[in-house]
């Protein structure tokens, strides 16, 4: 594909992008180069939360722009990779800069020798003078904080974990260095991606009965220096180079004390029921 045209993106509308950039605290330049990708990117992964709240209250997911922006900007809340690098791409080809949609398969915490997952996560590519970077603010658990140059074999390094990608047949893998070994994050290939491939993967992430979005909580924010991840009951905080701190949490009021207090997600008080049965989950998987 040429770097040189957007292709069209279904049912397009603008962004606001005042609204937008006040809701992840961005000021910064707004020209179409690396500075810029880099600081909204940076801006958006520590300012909207990984999270499938929705899916957990049966209120599903939509992924057409007004939808987005309702949810993320108006609403102050977050969202999984469909939802949240979906408003960041329209966000970046607003802008102007030369951008399209990826999708790939989770690898992350997957067992060696396990069967390939779907194609459920969405990436995106970038084309910048410097060449190719890969955008991802979408991915729960790990989440990139920075662009990559999409160069196979190179070790880069960020604030929080080092990345690097793979070649691995037609696909790249993207890993990050996990206190000394090299962990597997997603699998993806180059062709651009249609919208029908992000709707597909969405209906089976958000209501098929195997998906994990479906049968656990997650949440999930880095922060300069840090990561917090809430998996069910369990809340983890990461602090870069040291051994990572788990607190149990032993009821739903708990919980949802935690989602406001470490990812700015309140929960509404007839809500809280819904996050009883992930209390003493995580300890019996």
């Amino acid at each position: 594909m040429s770097a040189q045209a957007n292709p069209p993106l279904p049912e397009e509308t603008p962004i606001d992008l005042d609204a937008y950039f006040a809701r992840i605290g961005y000021q910064g330049p707004r020209q179409p180069d690396l500075e810029t990708l880099s600081g909204i990117q940076f801006a958006q992964a520590t300012s909207v939360p990984f999270e499938n709240l929705n899916i957990l209250f049966g209120r599903g997911i939509a992924l057409d722009p007004e939808s987005l922006q309702r949810k993320i900007v108006r609403e102050r809340r977050g969202g999984y990779c469909f939802e949240q690098n979906g408003l960041l791409l329209r966000v970046l080809r607003q802008l102007g800069f030369k951008a399209e949609g990826l999708i790939g398969r989770v690898r992350w915490m997957q067992p060696a020798g396990a069967p390939p997952t779907g194609l459920t996560h969405m990436l995106i590519r970038v084309h910048l003078p410097e060449g190719p970077y890969l955008v991802d603010a979408g991915f729960g658990g790990i989440r990139q904080t920075v662009p990559l140059k999409l160069v196979p074999g190179l070790v880069q390094k960020t604030s929080h974990e080092d990345f690097r990608l793979v070649e691995e047949g037609s696909s790249l893998l993207l890993q990050a260095d996990l206190g000394g070994r090299w962990g597997d994050i997603c699998a993806f290939g180059l062709e651009t991606a249609a919208g029908a491939d992000y709707e597909l993967g969405n209906w089976f992430t958000s209501t098929h009965p195997s998906s994990l979005f479906v049968n656990y909580l997650i949440a999930e924010r880095p922060a300069p220096g840090l990561r917090k991840m809430l998996f069910n009951d369990m809340l983890t905080v990461r602090v870069v180079g040291k051994e990572p701190e788990t607190h149990m949490l032993s009821s739903a009021e708990e919980i949802a004390a935690a989602l406001d207090e470490h990812f700015d997600l309140p929960v509404a008080q007839d809500k809280v029921p819904v996050l009883e049965k992930f209390v003493g989950l995580t300890a019996s998987l």
